[in-house]
């Protein structure tokens, strides 16, 4: 469970002159490994009390303890996927919104790049193939007296452990199910971190496109679903999303409501 980190930054770099012109990379420029973490997460944070710097990228072969959304554990099996936590600023509140958004763009870029393949974004942030979640992303902004801390993680499936509990196998999947080539770790790394930056910039100077980029690989739209969210379950119709993610339902009652957070569950026609 090695990382080539000279491997690693020949790619960062070659992939940014062929598509961005050399400029010089932020995001992913630094890279920490550890080949057993409890957590990604912890580990950023950690080493930004230390000092790292903004676009530095923590991950791990394998995660003991780690987190999804809600504080749910997530399977994060040794040497079968990449297990990581992005930390960069942001300038402004509403480009910490978008961050979710930019992530999941950001997977589905590197996917098309490496696989020529499609995914479909669940709302919120999970990465689906043919209805079986394949990524996941777990923003956590920390706000200081002078900076907005954004702490990205993003977990992708690369191979599929032969003791994987049956209730996860039946919901996952991962690049070397799906029949495809897995990647390096640092490859994967290097399109991830390269895509995620060109999906940040766009966040910042082009928000609008950003939003319809995701929304046309939004399969949550046009279903009837139970919305979990932490307040109350909610049941309506998947309409729409506003310009900052949030989902709108139209509800029973015929009006509509934006929700920011919660689980989605498709309900059949007769529920």
């Amino acid at each position: 469970m090695s990382f080539d980190f000279a491997e690693y930054h020949n790619l960062r770099t070659d992939i940014q002159r062929r598509k961005s012109a050399n400029v010089v990379p932020v995001i992913g420029r630094d890279v920490v490994f550890r080949e057993t973490t409890e957590t990604t997460m912890v580990d950023a944070k950690e080493g930004v009390k230390r000092g790292a710097n903004s676009g530095s990228v923590f991950i791990a072969g394998q995660q003991l303890s780690g987190r999804g959304r809600r504080g749910r554990s997530f399977v994060s099996a040794p040497d079968a996927g990449l297990w990581s936590t992005f930390y960069f600023t942001v300038e402004e509140p509403r480009e910490a919104l978008l961050v979710s958004l930019v992530a999941a763009l950001a997977i589905s870029d590197a996917f098309k790049e490496l696989f020529e393949l499609i995914v479909d974004i669940k709302w919120p942030n999970d990465i689906q193939v043919a209805g079986k979640k394949i990524s996941g992303i777990l923003p956590d902004l920390v706000s200081t007296d002078s900076t907005l801390e954004m702490y990205l993680g993003i977990g992708i499936n690369i191979k599929t452990p032969s003791d994987l509990p049956e209730e996860v196998s039946a919901i996952a999947t991962s690049i070397e199910k799906l029949g495809l080539e897995p990647p390096s770790r640092e490859r994967l790394l290097a399109n991830l971190s390269f895509f995620l930056e060109t999906r940040l910039m766009q966040a910042k100077i082009d928000s609008a496109n950003l939003i319809l980029d995701w929304k046309s690989q939004l399969v949550t739209l046009g279903k009837r679903i139970r919305l979990a969210t932490p307040g109350e379950d909610v049941t309506g119709l998947a309409v729409d999303v506003t310009a900052v993610g949030e989902l709108v339902l139209e509800l029973e009652d015929g009006s509509r409501s934006s929700y920011m957070a919660g689980d989605v569950h498709t309900l059949r026609i007769e529920d």
